[in-house]
């Protein structure tokens, strides 16, 4: 009699990473990589609504489900100094609070079922076509939209990364006199506005990217990251 039945497949909640990234966060030296924090500044949150998305292709994607408290929050890059491909952004981090955290969670985005994710490895992300991956609130990704578009119509035959943001790029590079250093990262704020987007390259590149929300040991959010991966990869993509 008791094996009649089968027992229905529990749905998921929730999926996690296959990494802990307090690895990372923790030693100068990872699986024998130099890895360097590299602090980028605060992102302003005035709703607790995150977008993550590659900014110059993607800045209309929706945000993210899960809301956090509205504030001001650092971002945290972990460079990975690999000895065959320089610099390479390992993990992008925004933190909320200096809480540890004991579980990765897939972060996902209005109609994203994580129960749609049936094989080892599947996750929910955001496509990157310019080498690039950023935070910002919704209410920052609404203005700059605005401001593209206001761009885009007093340049029409203009680009916005060229014409504008190769600039704010280049401020940031490390060596100022190489011609090839063209910067990696910006805190840009937007023009007659408090609010601020970032853009940082992207590991190695174009691809997809997921990211996933630390948990402490209270069930409470403590930072938000994406994995480029560089480090700590599953052991089918080692």
């Amino acid at each position: 009699m008791f094996g009649l039945f089968k027992k229905k497949t529990e749905k998921k909640t929730e999926i996690l990473s296959h990494a802990d990234y307090n690895l990372i966060f923790d030693n100068k030296t990872v699986e024998g990589i130099p890895v360097e924090l590299l602090e980028i500044g605060n992102l302003k949150v005035p709703t607790g609504k995150i977008v993550v998305c590659d900014p110059l292709v993607t800045p209309d994607m929706k945000p993210l489900k899960r809301e956090v408290k509205t504030g001001e929050y650092p971002i945290k890059i972990y460079v990975a100094k690999t000895e065959n491909s320089g610099d390479r952004y390992a993990i992008a981090k925004l933190e909320f609070n200096k809480n540890r955290a004991v579980k990765w969670i897939l972060a996902v985005r209005d109609g994203e079922d994580v129960n749609e994710l049936t094989e080892k490895g599947d996750f929910f992300g955001f496509p990157v076509d310019a080498g690039l991956g950023g935070f910002f609130d919704i209410k920052a990704g609404i203005e700059y939209l605005k401001f593209q578009d206001d761009f885009m119509k007093a340049n029409p035959n203009g680009n916005i990364y060229d014409d504008l943001f190769a600039v704010e790029f280049k401020k940031n590079a490390k060596d100022q006199n190489d011609p090839n250093d063209y910067g990696d990262w910006i805190n840009y704020k937007l023009p007659k506005s408090e609010l601020n987007i970032t853009m940082f390259h992207s590991g190695y590149g174009d691809g997809m990217y997921p990211a996933f929300w630390g948990i402490d040991e209270n069930g409470e959010v403590t930072s938000l990251v994406i994995d480029f991966f560089v480090l700590l990869l599953p052991e089918d993509d080692k």
